[in-house]
């Protein structure tokens, strides 16, 4: 494709998505699933630019605003982003803007007078309030800058940037050198162990994995390093009667499965069938088949769920959540949602928390977690767990793992027992993790 019909096909995808609700992955995916022949490295190019007019969402419409320019459609944003990250020059904007076939047409005199209003400008201006210099909404900016404070804007520039490829080894078909050996040997480069997690690879961008015999062996899984660390502190052992309430695709199923070593019964749940098909189809994969039961359950007041109180050893919790943890892939993420969402989020948790802590045996744990960076959903959460419920005592996370990273540093919560990560601490996806076991006082709920 010529670089100005790429250019095009930013603004279309662009435009569609803001006259949409649609996920933005969702709206990529149907713009090349409808034209085939583009190429890899054009779609690869297309969906980089695309993603970069989200991460710059608030950055662009600030600087829109501040040169009096009079729209702030995909078409301006796309100038405005060739002007201040590209830093394409004003002599260029004519070779791309030309009106050819396939390419955006030629600037209007507005336009060009906005290409020389920003030339010579950057994304970053120190008039720029702090929601729009952290890329945030104003409600999301008051919340998570009562969290971060001073170092919010370090924490948000690091969600602003894409994420690498993390994978986990299955141990259930081999090791990790075998894992790196193989995909040695299927043209992968670059491969690097991950810090925390120690069955954990982390790839560049842009790889397909599912192509790779590695992967259709089942012996790696694509999975951040997050949700491996999340397994690490369920600390599930041979034998085990383990839940995983809101199992969805099953990955983390899957890595407790292999910490199991097979032996031992794990119940997947979720209420929708859909994921729970592709989690039978990845644990047979993986070898896990024989030790996981994927069940589907209508909320968390299913009877066959209430018939199993007080019966697992460990039952996770990973609940649905606003997901804002995972930025760096789902950048759109931060303007779809807002506190109503969060509101009919914590309600669910609620139930979900109550629900899962009724299955706990005695002396067995609860594991809460989510990839959401908002206190509502963690930690004033949890902190309502605990007044409520004085039948389950929190479990240090180094009292499960040692050698555990500490936690992103936020108000109250130094010597806390549970664990926070972030991208810019840990180079993961933001995720919270609490963990609680059964003691032998009061009833189960």
């Amino acid at each position: 494709m010529k670089p100005g019909a790429r250019i095009a096909a930013v603004i279309e995808i662009y435009d569609g998505w803001t006259h949409t609700r649609d996920d933005a992955d969702r709206i990529v995916s149907g713009y090349f699933g409808s034209r085939r022949y583009i190429g890899g490295s054009d779609r690869r190019d297309i969906s980089e630019r695309f993603y970069n007019l989200i991460r710059h969402q608030a950055r662009l419409g600030w600087w829109l605003a501040e040169v009096n320019h009079d729209s702030q459609d995909g078409r301006a944003r796309m100038i405005a982003e060739l002007a201040l990250f590209s830093r394409t020059k004003a002599d260029e904007f004519p070779g791309l803007f030309n009106g050819e076939e396939f390419c955006p047409a030629t600037l209007a005199p507005s336009e060009t007078g906005l290409v020389k209003r920003l030339e010579g400008q950057s994304l970053d201006h120190d008039g720029q309030p702090g929601a729009v210099k952290t890329e945030l909404p104003k409600w999301l900016y008051t919340e998570l800058l009562k969290l971060h404070h001073e170092n919010l804007a370090a924490e948000m520039a690091a969600y602003n940037k894409p994420a690498k490829l993390d994978l986990r080894v299955n141990t259930l078909r081999g090791d990790i050198d075998t894992a790196i050996r193989e995909l040695t040997e299927d043209g992968i480069k670059n491969i690097t162990r991950l810090q925390y997690a120690t069955n954990g690879l982390r790839l560049p961008l842009g790889l397909n994995m599912l192509v790779t015999k590695p992967y259709k062996d089942g012996l790696i899984e694509i999975q951040d390093e997050a949700s491996q660390i999340c397994v690490r502190l369920v600390d599930a052992k041979p034998g085990m009667r383990v839940l995983d309430m809101c199992a969805g695709g099953g990955g983390k199923t899957l890595g407790i499965a292999a910490d199991m070593r097979g032996k031992g019964r794990i119940l997947a749940c979720d209420t929708h069938a859909a994921r729970l098909d592709n989690a039978r189809k990845r644990a047979k994969r993986a070898g896990a088949g024989d030790c996981i039961q994927q069940r589907i359950i209508s909320d968390e007041r299913d009877s066959w769920l209430r018939s199993k109180s007080g019966f697992f050893d460990r039952v996770l919790l990973d609940v649905p959540c606003s997901g804002l943890g995972t930025l760096r892939r789902n950048p759109a993420l931060r303007w779809r949602i807002g506190q109503r969402e969060i509101r009919e989020l914590t309600a669910q948790q609620s139930k979900l928390l109550k629900a899962g802590a009724a299955r706990v045996t005695k002396g067995g744990r609860l594991i809460y977690a989510t990839c959401s960076i908002l206190a509502d959903e963690n930690e004033r959460l949890i902190d309502t767990f605990m007044r409520d419920r004085k039948d389950f005592r929190p479990v240090p996370v180094s009292e499960i793992w040692p050698d555990a990273p500490q936690s992103v540093p936020v108000p109250g919560g130094k010597d806390k027992p549970w664990l926070r990560l972030s991208p810019n601490v840990h180079g993961t996806d933001g995720f919270f993790i609490a963990v609680f076991e059964r003691t032998t006082k009061g009833n189960a709920r």
